[in-house]
This record gives structure tokens, C-alpha cells and sequence, in this order.
């Protein structure tokens, strides 16, 4: 899935489950934070992300 891919230079690579548990995490707070400061459609976006990083860990179970 693409969304567990990052470019390092000119080589990808899939994020480790650890990254992406990190990942989810940190875009959970960063969309807490940009619901409470009036910024709800950037939250969604941000949601849609860890949905989408979610879905990926599902896939590696």
C-alpha cells in the first residue's frame, strides 16, 4: 500500500509496524490539536491519513 512507503534519497522502503504505530500517534495529536484551534477540515485530513495508516497495519496482521 502506498501510504507505507517512504522515499529515503533514491531508494523506498515500507515503514517499519513501529513507525507506523509512531506515525498514527503523532497524527492523532496533530489532529486534536488542529480540531481545537477552529481548524476542522485539517483534522479530517489528518484522520484520513491514520485511517489509511490503520488499514495498512490491518493488512500486516
Amino acid at each position: 500500500m502506498a501510504v507505507s512507503v517512504r522515499n529515503i534519497g533514491s531508494m523506498d522502503r515500507r515503514m517499519s509496524d513501529n513507525e507506523l504505530r509512531r506515525a498514527i500517534r503523532v497524527l492523532r495529536e496533530r489532529a486534536d490539536e488542529a480540531r481545537t484551534h477552529g481548524r476542522p477540515e485539517d483534522a479530517e485530513g489528518i484522520e484520513k491519513t491514520i485511517r489509511d495508516y490503520q488499514d495498512e497495519m490491518t493488512h500486516r496482521l
